[in-house]
């Protein structure tokens, strides 16, 4: 099994960029993805060439919290408040998911080029790319990455959650066509995605990890501390992350 951790959500708070940094430094995960919109991410970028590993963060675009960074996204009622600022709402409707109109749609690509330009800018490297609340396996927002793919070049591109059993009927299909899409508009990606939680509960079986064996698998990672202090991966104690994986990898 080959496997890479990402934290994703570096540059949402100086909170999260505080424990992404002490998971770099304790080495409990392999890189993170940058969400560039946010007030934080500046420092965040600062504080990763001071610590040494602004060559492992990728890009995690976001159309679902925070400011936008162009103007024109801001009036659609879709995506954004009476204050500009991203509200999550489209995700909210299934039709919206698979179906965008032409103005929307020219609106995401404006949002999402201006933020792997700032991504650029920061002068970053990596290219891997994923998303906040994974907008980008959602169908319109998936037709704008493929064209994004062709002007810029991407290494790697997270699939969608396949790190499970089971599922059923339009949801998995799609989720198979995806990954196999993924696939053609960068050169590498891994075989299985999911969180921590999926791991712990999907990876290990009788014949030797399971559905993990022999494949290169992404567990995202959402590092924070708790109202005691405690590195976290949302609920579960980091220490707890990084045991249970150094059992798995010897």
């Amino acid at each position: 099994m080959g496997l890479i951790l990402n934290a994703d959500d570096y540059g949402k708070s100086k909170e999260v960029n505080r424990a992404i940094r002490e998971c770099f430094q304790k080495g409990c995960i392999d890189r993170t993805t940058l969400m560039v919109n946010m007030p934080d991410a500046a420092e965040a970028v600062e504080d990763a060439r001071r610590e040494g590993f602004a060559d492992r963060i990728g890009i995690h675009l976001n159309l679902t919290e925070g400011m936008p960074l162009t103007e024109e996204i801001r009036s659609n009622p879709l995506f954004c408040d009476a204050q500009g600022r991203f509200h999550a709402g489209f995700r909210q409707n299934k039709i919206n998911r698979l179906y965008m109109d032409k103005t929307s749609l020219k609106q995401v690509y404006a949002e999402l080029n201006a933020q792997i330009r700032q991504y650029a800018a920061f002068d970053l490297t990596l290219f891997h790319i994923d998303s906040h609340h994974h907008i980008h396996t959602d169908f319109p927002i998936y037709s704008v990455l493929k064209k994004l793919a062709q002007e810029y070049r991407f290494s790697s591109v997270r699939l969608s959650r396949n790190l499970y059993h089971g599922g059923s009927g339009a949801n998995r299909l799609y989720k198979a066509w995806y990954n196999r899409s993924v696939g053609r508009i960068c050169e590498t990606t891994t075989d299985l995605f999911g969180s921590f939680l999926d791991l712990r509960h999907y990876g290990p079986e009788e014949n030797n990890m399971g559905l993990c064996r022999d494949r290169q698998v992404e567990i995202m990672l959402h590092p924070m501390y708790d109202e005691n202090g405690t590195l976290m991966d949302t609920d579960t104690p980091m220490e707890e992350v990084s045991a249970y994986i150094k059992g798995l990898i010897g």
